[in-house]
């Protein structure tokens, strides 16, 4: 391609482009030491680069030579390409399963980080930027004008977490600010459960309900979570063993529950017209479910107390308290819960009667 002279010496240009554009590329010529013609690319216009830059360059180079120096490297005016949010993310969450978890994910993002990153390098970030990240958190309202749980402010930074160690990995990104991030320090054991009156009062509202009842039934006696429910078949249903095979999406496992009479003849009334393949529960009656709970037990309890509010997943933790007080051995317990790990059935062992409660009832009796 033709090069141009400019009005300085040893400094030239070609026509280029850049995005479809016109732009311009600056050369510039000089002897080396041995008295050899080198040129050397500067940068483009569109970079900054221009016509004085480069011979500054170039007689920068050539007073280097003349005192026996090496020639300095060429410090090119780039335009800085920023790293934003809002790219990283979107390659982050190609590599997501879709499902209703990645897009709440990405709902969250848009909202709270995106909002706060918009036009933040992302390789400029420091921990004063951490810092102001989880002040406005803390002081975010939801719709309904509550300050956000301390559960919604981890899980919106475990996100962003997520999105950098995913850019740092793939090489999109170099700075780990994560370091600087600390999620709060939550106790989330839920350790409300139902009891034995409190079950009956439940089923008291519900006897005119045939959906809710048997929900309930199940949760309490297999201790299901509702999506595991939710996907139950009849042709999971072994009405002959009184088993019922189930499917764990948490642990993406499948495992036996057990039927009690009064559970299997509420099923078989209920499968009874249904094709072997089809879902014993058409539709989701979580935010029904909830109403009930809510009305019951809710009434007086604080919307952010996880430990004391009654909601679906109380009916697993009742199951599992139950057993524990009736000396069901831990190990069994763990069986029915489907749970990988005994330390997530280990919490029940408190209750039961080889815990200690009857050596410190009668200490000194």
């Amino acid at each position: 391609m033709l090069r141009i002279k400019t009005k300085f010496t040893g400094v030239y240009f070609r026509n280029s482009q850049t995005n479809n554009k016109p732009d311009k590329t600056y050369y510039i010529t000089y002897k080396d030491i041995n008295n050899k013609t080198k040129e050397l690319k500067i940068g483009k216009y569109s970079e900054g680069v221009r016509e004085s830059y480069s011979n500054q360059k170039r007689n920068e180079i050539i007073t280097k030579i003349r005192l026996g120096e090496e020639p300095p490297a060429i410090a090119v005016k780039k335009r800085k390409i920023k790293l934003l949010l809002n790219d990283l993310a979107d390659k982050y969450f190609e590599t997501r399963k879709e499902g209703k978890s990645k897009n709440s994910d990405i709902a969250t993002c848009n909202k709270h980080l995106q909002t706060f990153f918009k036009d933040v390098d992302l390789e400029m970030v420091t921990k004063e930027h951490i810092k102001k990240l989880i002040k406005r958190l803390s002081i975010t309202t939801t719709s309904r004008n509550i300050i956000l749980s301390s559960k919604t402010v981890n899980n919106i930074l475990s996100i962003l977490i997520s999105i950098i160690k995913f850019s740092i990995k793939e090489e999109l990104l170099k700075n780990d600010f994560t370091v600087y991030i600390n999620k709060n320090k939550i106790d989330n054991n839920r350790e409300r459960f139902l009891t034995i009156n409190e079950i009956r009062v439940l089923f008291k509202s519900v006897e005119n309900d045939k959906d809710a009842r048997l929900i309930f039934k199940l949760a309490l006696n297999i201790g299901s979570r509702l999506s595991t429910l939710l996907l139950i078949k009849k042709q999971d249903i072994d009405f002959t063993h009184k088993l019922i095979t189930l499917k764990d999406t948490k642990n993406n496992s499948s495992y036996k529950g057990f039927l009690t009479e009064e559970v299997s003849a509420l099923l078989q009334d209920r499968v009874r017209l249904l094709k072997l393949n089809e879902n014993i529960f058409k539709s989701n009656p979580e935010k029904r479910l909830r109403k009930i709970l809510n009305s019951l037990f809710n009434d007086e309890i604080d919307t952010q107390d996880r430990k004391n509010k009654v909601v679906f997943h109380t009916l697993r933790h009742t199951f599992a308290s139950h057993l524990a007080i009736n000396g069901t051995p831990i190990y069994t317990i763990q069986k029915l819960l489907n749970h990988k790990d005994i330390k997530m059935t280990m919490r029940y062992a408190k209750l039961s009667p080889e815990s200690g409660r009857e050596s410190i009832l009668n200490l000194y009796t």
